[in-house]
């Protein structure tokens, strides 16, 4: 039996044995409807369907780099050709070791070009039982096979779950509001402690967890958590080419809001709103900001989550040493380097010829002098020439080349393995060409906000990132060979960061520092693994300033993962809710 919107409006009240919660499902033109099969009278349990509020604020979900599938979009392989697919489980992080492991730089180039790549919407989704308000058909409709299902398929369902159904049942029949509307209104939390947690404690969440920097919390009001069930909230995805500007891809958000947008006025059921609620992870935050520069009024508020402002020291590490690892008995680390780049050689040919990736290097923002050059010999450091940038990244440090300068960033040589640079250009023409772009991006985007934003960010000192990169070396540095250092060629270097020069008898080995912990003075390192501290603090030079959190206790790629970022998110999204028009000042039904 099916049951259209339309009917459900007109039905008596929920029956007392309506328990069997049936699935929220869709029909062509967005409008919802119920599917149920038809039982026997002497079945006492009535099926309970739930219809959603008619007036709709979409939450659109925009995923960080490497977090969209891609695929091949015909021009260089058959369209449809796996191109990027993170692994979903350990199993599947195994195959693509395995297969990463054999790729050539050659192969690597070819098959991530940024021309030759478009979204891929094949990937999994799972649903998880007792997540009512929509199907796999839908949640596919609405983009989550786009993205990591491990990175992200959480808190897709846990935004779909808490924002549409706000209530749950507990163990003995009763209805309350589920844990996270709790914590939201009291700002607290119970944290059991002890053997078989037989001890508990009631916790602030706002200065234990969240670390709200620049702004009051006050709790949600019982007013303000009503109003949340006044709207319906499904969610979306927008995922983009990642290895494209993100100029580009925000004018695939900006294209995306507004098909959102149409999608909710062709029915006969839902009543727009006109706004929507956009969430983003690392490097979708770029893209967000700069769509919000574009179509800011379409957008209610927006919050970041690991949003490298400033950008990151470690990406420049990563053109001369490939992807960092925790040492030799870091297996997991191994796995993701050999996935994501083993060696600049393997980095260099994928990242030299996509603006994206280029976009997240320290721009004009994050604090100068984050390159250093460093002896340390006796158990000291000491600066062995000036560290860079002095005021332009761009020029001073990502237009050298390895070939020109021992530390320069970029080495000719493995920019285009597989030839693809046009007659009469060469690779490095190239690179200067993307390098440009992302240049540009930055000087677009500025410091510039949504209006209304929230944002945290990692500054934990067990998360350790690169806020400043450092060459290092033990052996004697003077004489000729410390005049001529700034400008001075490599005699050799390896493709993981190490480098030999020299004048005349004297020589050094440098190499680029392994992972720094922090220290109680210097907490530059300290993050979320990727961006470092100093990249997220710029959040509150922002035009204007976020309301930001400064929060630990998660690393940066499954910083959705964590419960307490959840509940901040939750938190954020619900105060943004109460800046939408009133239903009271919104037809009542469709026109």
């Amino acid at each position: 039996m099916t049951t259209s919107a339309d009917e459900t409006c007109t039905t008596k009240p929920v029956h007392a044995k309506a328990r069997r919660r049936v699935p929220l499902q869709f029909d062509e033109n967005g409008d919802p409807y119920f599917d149920s099969v038809t039982s026997p009278e002497s079945f006492k349990m009535r099926a309970l369907c739930v219809l959603p509020p008619r007036h709709v604020i979409p939450v659109i979900f925009v995923p960080g780099i490497m977090g969209t599938n891609l695929c091949a979009n015909g021009t260089a392989q058959k369209e449809g050709t796996d191109a990027w697919t993170p692994p979903n489980g350990k199993m599947a992080g195994l195959g693509e070791f395995g297969r990463r492991r054999k790729q050539t730089p050659t192969e690597r180039q070819k098959q991530m070009n940024p021309a030759a790549v478009k979204v891929n919407d094949k990937g999994p989704v799972s649903i998880q039982r007792g997540l009512f308000t929509l199907t796999e058909k839908e949640a596919k409709r609405r983009g989550w096979g786009q993205i990591h299902l491990d990175s992200y398929g959480g808190i897709l369902a846990e935004l779909e779950s808490a924002l549409n159904d706000q209530y749950h049942e507990t163990p003995l029949g009763k209805i309350e509001p589920m844990p996270v509307w709790e914590t939201a209104q009291t700002l607290k939390r119970v944290e059991k402690s002890g053997f078989m947690s037989m001890h508990s404690e009631t916790v602030d969440v706002v200065q234990h967890d969240w670390h709200p920097i620049n702004s009051d919390v006050p709790p949600l009001t019982e007013t303000e958590f009503a109003r949340l069930d006044d709207y319906y909230y499904p969610v979306w995805v927008c995922g983009y080419n990642w290895l494209d500007s993100n100029e580009v891809s925000s004018d695939l958000l900006v294209q995306r809001i507004q098909e959102i947008r149409d999608w909710y006025k062709k029915g006969k059921y839902w009543i727009p709103t006109d706004k929507v609620i956009v969430l983003t992870h690392s490097m979708g935050g770029l893209v967000t900001r700069r769509a919000a520069q574009k179509v800011g009024d379409s957008m209610l508020g927006v919050v970041h989550s690991v949003l490298p402002v400033g950008g990151a020291p470690v990406v420049y590490r990563r053109f001369r040493s490939g992807v960092e690892t925790g040492g030799a008995f870091d297996i997991p680390g191994m796995i993701l380097a050999t996935i994501l780049g083993w060696d600049s050689s393997d980095f260099t040919c994928v990242a030299a010829q996509s603006a994206g990736p280029l976009e997240l290097l320290p721009n004009t923002y994050y604090p100068p002098g984050w390159l250093k050059f460093e002896q340390h010999r006796s158990g000291k450091a000491q600066d062995v020439m000036p560290p860079l940038p002095v005021s332009d990244p761009y020029s001073e440090i990502y237009a050298k080349r390895v070939q020109d300068v021992w530390w320069g960033m970029v080495d000719d040589k493995l920019i285009d393995p597989a030839n693809l640079t046009p007659k009469g250009l060469e690779p490095y023409d190239l690179y200067g060409v993307t390098l440009t772009k992302a240049q540009s991006f930055h000087e677009k985007l500025k410091l510039d906000f949504h209006p209304v934003t929230y944002a945290h960010y990692g500054s934990d000192s067990g998360q350790i990132s690169f806020g400043n990169v450092k060459w290092i070396t033990t052996d004697e540095v003077g004489g000729d060979l410390a005049s001529a250092m700034p400008t001075a060629q490599a005699a050799s270097y390896t493709y993981l960061g190490a480098a030999t020069l020299g004048a005349g008898e004297q020589q050094a080995k440098f190499k680029l520092e392994s992972k720094k912990a922090p220290t109680e003075y210097d907490k530059t390192n300290s993050g979320d693994g990727t961006v470092p501290m100093p990249s997220g603090a710029i959040l509150t030079q922002g035009n204007p300033p976020p309301k930001v959190f400064k929060m630990t206790g998660f690393d940066h790629q499954m910083s959705y993962a964590n419960q307490n970022v959840q509940y901040n998110v939750l938190y954020c999204v619900a105060k943004i809710v109460q800046l939408a028009p009133p239903i009271s000042e919104l037809p009542s039904t469709k026109e």
